[in-house]
């Protein structure tokens, strides 16, 4: 899998180059202007020895004696040349940012700059420096405008001059400019065959984000994925795919990332069981939980309960879910759970577990459907040979508009099976016309929510 990702981003990384048109190419082709050869200056004998005592204090972190000695030097700056005096700036610059100071060290290098007859070397690379310092102090736009001035001037400017003019862009905003700089850069990479760095990469990934440009984001991640082994960039790929509605994808990257012990955080454990579940792989989401709570990385609580007790429902572990699901139902105490323990009871044939748990529900109260659980008690008390407290059960879900009609139904069908009871045991009884129209008389089924035992029946 990590090499037909990997393929296949390379694919798009030059793919993504190449979209961009021929104006960063040309642009790319383009060599600066060449400044006219200037004749260059040294350092004197007597100049040299006085930096050296500067570098002997900055290699020894001594950077107030650096200072001293620079300043002992700057006091007969008069008496410099022009290279001199830039060497002079180039070492405050250093001490400066050596001490985090950083307005001391971009004072130091604009100085450096102001110098004429600057060696092409000590140029740019105080320019770059320069830029540099501006973004570090997070004025981005003053780090871009010399940034333009440093790619405008250098012969081959490297691709992390481009990517630092991408992040100054980024960090202001600038997220066609941030696109545009990184894909030259990517473009340079290539032509010098250099493989594209992480960083690069996170970094488009991070602008087409910006610009809500998904696909695009997607297909650098998948490039990210398949070349480092981080979690992130899989469950950042994972959540990209469902952000673009790609649930299949986005199952397949969770999935990949979780088998590779990258998925470890609550949510996104709870998320993958999700989407099992959804893809309809409920035996997989089944896995997930019970590993997850037993390593402790998912908390027993009555939300992961309940997605627990439900993935074991759709994969009809039956058995496996009534522990949880007592579980749930003393920790919540909520009627629907005791609906749902009835139900999962039901499903193993222990009629007497359901009929307890049902009406337990009742009694907790706040139902939201009481005439649906007046039928699937009556179906419990019926298969368990309840047959008058069933038949009660089904009369009072009778008066429900939606169910009514049904729990009719049944009220005939069960009073004719009492009756069929009866007459083998040689009892008289009512026909059904007549046990209906007693019924009707007495008001039985107006919505009543309990139900009689028999042995109450036997009694009345």
């Amino acid at each position: 899998m990590k090499l037909r990702l990997t393929i296949a981003a390379s694919a798009v990384v030059l793919g993504l180059v190449l979209a961009v048109g021929t104006g960063i190419a040309d642009e790319a082709k383009k060599k600066p202007t060449r400044p006219p050869t200037k004749q260059t200056q040294t350092l004197r004998a007597d100049t040299y020895k006085k930096m050296e005592v500067v570098q002997a204090a900055f290699d020894n972190k001594d950077y107030p004696g650096a200072i001293r000695a620079l300043d002992e030097i700057k006091a007969r700056s008069d008496k410099l040349n022009d290279y001199e005096r830039a060497t002079l700036w180039n070492y405050y610059a250093a001490v400066r940012y050596a001490q985090n100071d950083v307005p001391g060290a971009i004072v130091a290098y604009s100085t450096v700059l102001k110098q004429p007859k600057l060696p092409d070397g000590l140029r740019n690379n105080s320019l770059y420096s320069l830029a540099q310092m501006y973004f570090i102090s997070e004025d981005y736009k003053k780090a871009v405008a010399v940034l333009n001035r440093y790619l405008t001037t250098v012969e081959d400017p490297s691709p992390d001059a481009h990517v630092l003019m991408a992040q100054a862009h980024y960090q202001g905003a600038d997220y066609k400019g941030a696109e545009k700089s990184l894909l030259t850069a990517l473009k340079l990479a290539r032509d010098n065959q250099q493989a594209p760095k992480e960083n690069w990469l996170a970094l488009l990934r991070g602008v087409y984000y910006e610009q809500q440009e998904y696909d695009k984001s997607v297909r650098v991640l998948e490039l990210l994925a398949g070349s480092y082994i981080k979690d992130s960039y899989w469950l950042q790929l994972s959540g990209m795919y469902g952000l673009n509605n790609q649930q299949p994808r986005q199952l397949s990257a969770l999935h990949a990332a979780y088998r590779n012990g990258m998925v470890t955080r609550e949510p996104d454990l709870l998320n993958l069981a999700r989407l099992y579940m959804v893809e309809e792989a409920p035996f997989a989401a089944v896995r997930v939980l019970t590993q997850g709570m037993r390593s402790k990385q998912l908390a027993v609580n009555v939300e992961n309960l309940q997605l627990y007790a439900q993935a074991l429902s759709l994969a009809k572990e039956y058995e496996q879910q009534v522990p949880v699901l007592k579980k749930l139902a003393e920790m919540s105490g909520e009627a629907k759970h005791y609906v749902y323990l009835g139900q999962a009871q039901a499903e193993l044939g222990r009629w007497g577990d359901a009929i307890g748990a049902y009406r337990t529900a009742f009694k907790q109260g706040g139902l939201e459907d009481p005439a649906a659980v007046q039928m699937q008690l009556g179906t419990a008390l019926f298969n368990d040979g309840k047959l008058l407290d069933a038949r009660q059960s089904f009369i009072a879900a009778r008066s429900s508009p939606r169910v009514g009609p049904t729990a009719a139904n049944w009220v005939k069908f069960v009073t004719a099976e009492i009756q069929k009871r009866d007459a083998l045991r040689g009892v008289s009884s009512l026909s059904v016309e007549e046990v209906e129209a007693v019924d009707e008389e007495a008001g039985v089924g107006e919505g009543d929510e309990t139900t009689q035992t028999e042995q109450e029946q036997a009694e009345a």
